[in-house]
């Protein structure tokens, strides 16, 4: 199990979770498409978490640290995928550019969570009704 943390405080931002493969993204359900009064199930299972493939680091934002502590750099990786239930620790960030999206966040302009306890940059959620969650 691995216990993701801020690169600058090194506070818990994650519950433990293991590694998966990324589910296809063609197969993850988006908001819209889910019956109305159903809720739409997370990409990701609780409890783990996948590497983005390099196909999407347009999609992705890089966190750029040294060390690359979590790995990131093998094989070329962009970023972490994680369930929404298994962040900790966290906070939308203050800065409303960056909160975009009609029924949640969209993610495509720069990570919108900061560490709740440094307000370092930690993370993108997307969760707007045409994005799979």
């Amino acid at each position: 199990m691995v216990v993701f943390r801020c690169r600058r405080c090194h506070g818990d931002v994650t519950a433990p979770v293991r590694e998966v493969p990324l589910p296809d993204p063609d197969i993850a359900p988006a908001p819209y498409t889910v019956p109305t009064g159903e809720e739409c199930p997370p990409r990701m299972r609780p409890g783990t978490f996948a590497y983005d493939p390099p196909e999407a680091a347009e999609r992705v934002h890089r966190p750029q640290f040294a060390g690359a502590a979590l790995g990131l750099r093998r094989a070329g990786l962009s970023g972490i995928v994680l369930g929404r239930a298994d962040v900790r620790g966290v906070e939308l960030t203050s800065l409303r550019g960056r909160r975009s999206g009609c029924c949640g966040m969209d993610g495509f302009d720069g990570p919108n969570l900061v560490c709740g306890g440094c307000a370092a940059e930690v993370a993108t959620e997307r969760t707007d009704c045409w994005t799979p969650r």
